[in-house]
């Protein structure tokens, strides 16, 4: 078993978390920009490879397109080409950002450091995951 790399794809910013090489627990790393991420995955994959990537989609369990869909699309596209090897898994994103709001507060992060811009995209990211790798524990 490897590590899988979880994403919370955004227009500008995308937030990253990672497993553990057991898969049991994921963890926020940090947020790119989204124009950087294929250059940031490959350094990530070049000296720690990944065994799949998790993205977070919106609406994926009623299948509904939202403004973020077209987004995710073009950057799964271009992960597909870049990465062949790595199976992506998607994810209802559904109130990742809420929940990762709370995470921050319960956890005593200072207002002013929770209004910085992707401030929440690594937590969010690594909620996408564990949410993943929940699912994949009752398979």
């Amino acid at each position: 078993m490897g590590r899988l790399l979880g994403l919370d794809v955004g227009a500008r910013r995308t937030g990253m978390a990672a497993t553990d090489e057991l898969q049991i627990v994921s963890s926020p790393l940090k947020t790119v920009d989204t124009s950087a991420l294929t250059q940031e995955i490959e350094q990530m994959h070049a000296s720690s490879p990944f065994e799949g990537i998790v993205v977070g989609k919106p609406n994926l369990i009623v299948s509904a397109d939202t403004d973020a869909t077209a987004v995710i699309s073009k950057v799964v596209t271009k992960l597909s080409k870049q990465f062949p090897s790595l199976p992506i898994h998607f994810v209802d994103e559904s109130h990742t950002s809420a929940e990762a709001s709370v995470i921050q507060k319960l956890g005593g992060m200072k207002r002013s450091k929770r209004r910085e811009k992707g401030s929440l995209d690594a937590i969010a990211a690594s909620l996408i995951l564990q949410r993943h790798l929940d699912a994949q524990t009752y398979r």
